[in-house]
């Protein structure tokens, strides 16, 4: 039996570019998982993966390992699961929560284990959590019994499941580290497999709303997501898109909860409700259950999506009152408006950077063990193609202190390209 190649050596070959073993990386990552190597040189590996790649080889070998770490489940058995995700989009909790209502109400069970935020871009699991009482973190036994009984779960199940890829999602936000064709594709389909649906589908946002800088990385990573998922037998679907100014328009838990509350009544922002409409078929072709689109947008207009929505959250514990009233959501204690200055156009709202003053804000973490505030957050008032006047209102942000808005509009003005 070879021996696998000393931790530093992987590094140092990774690199360089040079040919590295799968074996050798997977010796790397249960090094790493075992505490024989460091944070340290788990984020170095990190950096250069997501700079310059790896070879398919390596990618398989990361999502082994990470799997071999804890249990994985398998679903099929339950009937036509699956489970709908973002790799990350400032926004995409939104589409999370409406695309997989609408799957459910289409007959699909819906399965999840979700996200947390990550670097400027929003998770599920804290919009989740943002829903007075519900559970975001459940055991496994509780988190399979509420998808076959009550048709869709979006939750944490419990540690048993790829820890190791939790460890690797602190570890690659609080070291910059989160971008990266591979790095999104492996922890995706670390999740994903995990949690044992038999079709995972994706959304893929590029550019800077995203975690990918433009479409063509974001059909890289489709095709490793699909190959990744099948060889653990599961089809994955991946929805590629560009992200460059914020989904629904907002940033932040309790903002894109509402406008996620909205579509499913039947109005809200119309590319949130198609883009939820396209990521919902996608699932359900691949689940076997028709690609009827037309029939999904009748479900935000006539109550089967809602209902599927107050159904969900009252299992796992919150309270589904907020789905005919949004208003019992959280709302911040301060609420200050970014002004225009001068006339003209917009020609663009730059995602990235609301999502990096909603994660300054507190939407997002700055350090691992920082808790989320769920009623901060940004919302663009004055989107790409609307014309202003000075003194018209281009963003209101939702903050804790005085001092908070104040910096976050600072850093929000460079956001909006406002031409003559």
């Amino acid at each position: 039996m070879d021996v696998p190649l000393p931790t530093l050596e992987v590094l140092e070959r990774t690199r360089r570019g040079e040919a590295v073993e799968a074996a050798d990386v997977a010796a790397l990552v249960n090094a790493w998982a075992t505490g024989a190597a460091s944070d340290a040189q788990m984020a170095a590996w990190c950096a250069t993966a997501g700079m310059q790649g790896v070879p398919y080889e390596a990618a398989l070998a990361v999502v082994a390992a990470l799997l071999a770490g804890g249990d994985r489940l398998e679903l099929q058995r339950l009937g036509p699961t699956v489970d709908i995700r973002s790799t990350g989009g400032v926004g995409d909790s939104a589409l999370v929560v409406v695309a997989s209502c609408l799957a459910a109400a289409a007959g699909a069970i819906v399965a999840s284990t979700g996200a947390r935020s990550i670097a400027h871009v929003g998770g599920v699991l804290d919009a989740v959590s943002a829903m007075p009482g519900m559970d975001n973190a459940m055991a496994v036994d509780r988190w399979v019994t509420q998808a076959r009984d009550g048709g869709m779960v979006i939750a944490e199940p419990g540690e048993r499941l790829v820890p190791g890829e939790r460890r690797l999602a602190d570890l690659r936000d609080s070291t910059a580290t989160a971008e990266g064709d591979v790095l999104v594709a492996v922890a995706t389909a670390a999740r994903g497999i995990s949690g044992g649906a038999g079709v995972i589908a994706v959304a893929i946002p590029a550019g800077s709303g995203g975690l990918l800088p433009d479409l063509d990385h974001a059909r890289h990573a489709a095709g490793l997501l699909e190959a990744l998922g099948g060889a653990w037998n599961r089809v994955v679907t991946a929805v590629p898109v560009v992200r460059a100014e914020p989904l629904a328009g907002v940033a932040g838990h309790s903002l894109e909860l509402r406008e996620a509350l909205a579509v499913l009544a039947g109005d809200g922002d119309p590319a949130l409700a198609e883009s939820a409409c396209t990521l919902a078929g996608a699932a359900l072709v691949a689940a076997g259950l028709g690609d009827d689109v037309l029939s999904l947008r009748a479900m935000l207009g006539d109550g089967r999506a809602a209902a599927v929505a107050e159904r969900w959250i009252a299992a796992q514990g919150g309270d589904p009152a907020i789905v005919s009233d949004p208003g019992r959501l959280s709302v911040a204690v301060v609420r200050s408006t970014l002004i225009a200055t001068d006339g003209g156009a917009v020609q663009s709202v730059d995602a990235g950077i609301v999502g990096t003053a909603a994660r300054w804000l507190g939407a997002g973490r700055l350090d691992p063990g920082q808790v989320v505030d769920p009623s901060v957050g940004v919302q663009v008032v004055a989107r790409a193609g609307a014309r202003v006047s000075a003194g018209d209102v281009l963003a209101v942000v939702e903050a804790s202190d005085e001092w908070m808005a104040d910096r976050a509009l600072a850093m929000l003005r460079p956001a909006f390209d406002v031409v003559d």
